[in-house]
């Protein structure tokens, strides 16, 4: 029978979190003990609430959660530890064991309802045993779109299935930008990660200034956190910081994850001065091979339902957010909130899609086509 503990430190959980990891067969970079410790010593809020099914003494689960005040109101909000810079998050079991430590945990939270107004769990996975949980005041509400290659056993093979224009451009103008700037293209090594991250931050956020908007590295918290957590990944074998070099200078970075046969494309920045040589995709062509080239079964792009994603043949994965309140005058303030922010975010998406020249989302989920 599972136990259920409640911790409000991570540091004596370090060990058996990262040996759970391991062994945990649907966990990713992004539950791993590297992320989410350094997301909390960088951008944690409010108060640490993981929990810990053991059976036996021996770790088989972990939900990592925060409790903090939900948008500066006094509303308590329980959420995802590492939430929102990861893309996936989820619990953590062995195999076998994820239905019962996601019932396990909601009695844990059931039992603990006078800490919380509300919880609420985005980005989980829709085949998630979180996704299945079925509880009173529950919504199981679809939350975002996260395309992904299925990739072949070769680059070759790969480049067979793209549109003629896009399979053309990339040839034409990977050999132009290599003969006029000497372009290059490779993988960071250790040494230079630090340096590249830097260059990465400053295309990045140069291109969302373009646009009005503030880039994903825009906070120095956020900068700090990936300055931390990259060599970390990168010790683990689970870094993939792919470069493009030309005329003396890095042109473009893509910022990648490599964890159980998938690639994660997590953000990436280009030259804007070298736009006519499309660098992004280059790098992301790059990138693809170099995924096939380990035998990477996936390349996952990640949530956002951008149209480029399926110019290079993505299908689509969906992700799932838990909505949880009890019959209180608090708990239905904290959950008319969330429901605004979700159609917000909803709004948002769409508008973004329609002011950038991308296809707006059909009914079903995918790009309409223009």
């Amino acid at each position: 029978m599972l136990t259920v503990e409640a911790h409000a430190a991570l540091e004596p959980l370090g060990a058996e979190w990262q040996a759970l990891v391991d062994r945990a067969p649907e966990a990713t970079v992004f539950q791993s003990w590297e992320w989410i410790a350094t997301f909390w010593k960088h951008r944690g809020r409010g108060q640490l609430w993981v929990l810990v099914a053991r059976e036996a003494g021996r770790m088989v689960g972990i939900l990592p959660l925060a409790i903090a005040r939900y948008r500066g109101l006094p509303l308590r909000r329980v959420s995802f530890l590492g939430a929102p810079l990861s893309d996936y998050q989820d619990l953590i079991s062995e195999a076998g064991r994820a239905a019962e430590c996601a019932g396990a945990f909601f009695a844990h939270l059931r039992e603990h309802a006078a800490r919380w107004d509300l919880v609420d769990l985005a980005d989980v996975r829709e085949d998630s045993a979180l996704a299945q949980m079925r509880m009173p005041g529950l919504i199981v509400a679809p939350h975002r779109i996260c395309p992904f290659l299925a990739l072949p056993a070769s680059w070759d093979s790969y480049q067979q299935t793209l549109g003629r224009n896009l399979r053309g451009n990339l040839g034409r103008k990977r050999r132009q930008l290599e003969a006029r700037l000497g372009a290059r293209f490779d993988t960071v090594p250790a040494g230079e990660i630090e340096p590249a991250l830097e260059t990465l931050y400053r295309l990045h956020n140069r291109r969302w200034r373009r646009r009005g908007l503030a880039g994903a590295f825009a906070a120095e918290g956020v900068r700090s956190f990936h300055r931390e957590v990259a060599p970390l990944l990168a010790a683990r074998g689970w870094l993939r910081l792919h470069r493009l070099q030309a005329g003396g200078a890095t042109r473009a970075v893509l910022y990648c994850f490599g964890h159980r046969g998938r690639v994660y494309y997590y953000l990436g920045g280009f030259d804007l001065a070298l736009s006519n040589y499309g660098p992004g995709n280059l790098l992301l062509a790059h990138a693809i091979a170099q995924a096939i080239d380990e035998g990477a079964a996936e390349l996952d792009f990640l949530r956002g339902d951008e149209h480029y994603k399926f110019e290079w043949g993505a299908r689509e994965r969906r992700t799932v957010r838990l909505v949880w309140a009890h019959p209180t005058v608090r708990a239905t303030l904290a959950r008319g909130l969330n429901r605004i922010e979700r159609e917000a975010e909803a709004l948002g998406s769409r508008l973004r899609n329609r002011l950038w020249g991308r296809p707006t989302a059909t009914k079903a989920g995918r790009p309409g086509r223009r």
